[in-house]
Order: C-alpha cells, then sequence, then structure tokens
C-alpha cells in the first residue's frame, strides 16, 4: 500500500486514541485505509518509556485497525513549527498522500498539543508548494478536520461510534503505563486517576446524547461546508 485515505497526527502516543479512536475504527472498520502519525515518542511522560510506549502504540494500532503507524521522532515537550518538524510533516502527508488529514483541535491545556495542530496545518499547506523540495512530489490534501483534546469545541458535526466504543476504549487502556495504574511502579497521574476514565466515558456519552445515539465524537472544520444535496444528510431526531 502507498496510499491513505486518511492520515491522523496526534503529538504523542495515545492522543489519537483518545481524541478520535473510535471514528478511525469505525472507517477501518469500512475498508478506509489510516495512517496514524505520532509527532513524539513521549519520552517525557511520567511513566512508562519511550521504548514501552513504542510497543503500546503498536499494538493499539492493531485494535484500530490503522494501515500503518509512524513517528516522526520529535522532541516531547518542545514541539515547534520549525524547519525541521515542518519538513517531517511534508514529507509523510506527501509520501501517504491521504485525502483527508485529521490533526489536534488548536487549543489545548497541553503546550505540546497545541503546536502539534499549528505545525500540521502549515505541513499540510506547504506540502502543496512544488517549490518546497523533498524526496516526494508536491501533494496537498483537500480536507482538513480538528478533533477534540483536554478543550472542547463546538463541533461541526459528530461521528456515531456506538458500535466502535469498546474497541477504542481497548486502545486507551493498550497504553497500559499511562492508564492503568497497576502496570507500572512510577508515580500516578491524571491519567490513572479514576475520574479520567469517568471523563472519558461522559464526553462520548454526552456527544452521543446530542445526536440521539448512545456514543458518538465530535469534530470540527475550520471553513465552509459545501453541500449538493441536502436530502442525503442525516439529522439527529428533536
Amino acid at each position: 500500500m502507498n496510499r491513505a485515505d486518511v492520515m491522523v497526527f496526534g503529538a504523542h502516543p495515545d492522543d489519537i486514541e483518545l481524541g478520535c479512536g473510535g471514528a478511525v475504527i469505525k472507517w477501518t472498520d469500512a475498508g478506509r485505509a489510516v495512517v496514524v502519525v505520532d509527532l513524539t515518542r513521549g519520552e517525557l511522560g511520567t511513566r512508562g518509556s519511550a521504548e514501552i510506549r513504542r510497543r503500546e502504540a503498536a499494538q493499539a494500532a492493531r485494535i484500530l485497525g490503522a494501515a500503518a503507524r509512524e513517528n516522526l521522532g520529535l522532541q516531547d515537550g518542545h514541539i515547534r513549527a520549525s524547519e525541521e518538524a515542518k519538513t517531517g510533516v511534508v514529507e509523510v502527508i506527501r509520501r501517504w498522500r491521504p485525502d483527508l488529514v485529521l490533526l489536534p483541535y488548536w487549543k489545548d491545556r497541553h503546550p505540546d498539543h497545541a503546536w502539534a495542530s499549528h505545525l500540521v496545518y502549515e505541513g499540510a499547506f506547504l506540502a502543496g508548494l512544488p517549490r518546497f523540495a523533498t524526496a516526494h512530489p508536491s501533494y496537498r490534501p483537500s480536507r482538513l478536520i480538528y478533533y477534540m483534546g483536554w478543550d472542547e469545541f463546538e463541533p461541526t458535526f459528530f461521528v456515531d461510534i456506538s458500535e466502535q466504543y469498546e474497541r477504542k476504549m481497548e486502545s486507551i487502556y493498550a497504553f497500559g503505563t499511562q492508564f492503568r495504574p497497576e502496570v507500572s511502579e512510577d508515580p500516578p497521574t491524571r491519567l490513572t486517576s479514576p475520574s479520567t476514565d469517568w471523563l472519558i466515558r461522559s464526553r462520548m456519552a454526552y456527544h452521543g446524547s446530542l445526536i440521539g445515539t448512545r456514543y458518538a465524537e465530535g469534530f470540527l472544520i475550520r471553513g465552509r461546508l459545501e453541500v449538493d444535496d441536502p436530502l442525503k444528510l442525516r439529522f439527529a431526531s428533536h
């Protein structure tokens, strides 16, 4: 395989699973080729190590059904829209040529998440400039969609993940060092707290309630949607 339908970027291993893992599973269930790209190895995390998180990420990718999972190896805690970082994003986009790119929302309590959003946005734009030279020809994805991190936004649309919900949670807990307190003797964090599990599940349930389903994920488009036939749109019952 040398082409992706969807490419999803996250600042750290486990960000994608948390933010849009259900949608990713839904798309791979439907036969879509989804490539997952982590920007860093998460080496500054309080629990686990870069090598352990690499193994956990591989297990999570199998649960997601991802066609591939790549890591750009940027420095954890220091994501910036540098020339080197933007070139890495450009190269991976040009190599896989996805129709759709998902990226984290541009506001977040974690600086890496906010910077990752700006970095991927700039990289996706630069990927379409022929004079930005890399080993692969220019290519710009036609669609950019934001998924939710810790900071919330008013979604443009929702994806029903009721059938994918359990596997999404399985993909999150594949990162045992991060979410299972018993897996590691490292200090506990907010992610190992039972309240985090409740927050994750509550958000999906709330979003599902807004469209009349059990669980959903919300997404944001920066721009406008063009619709040819509104009769083909699905509306939640009121």
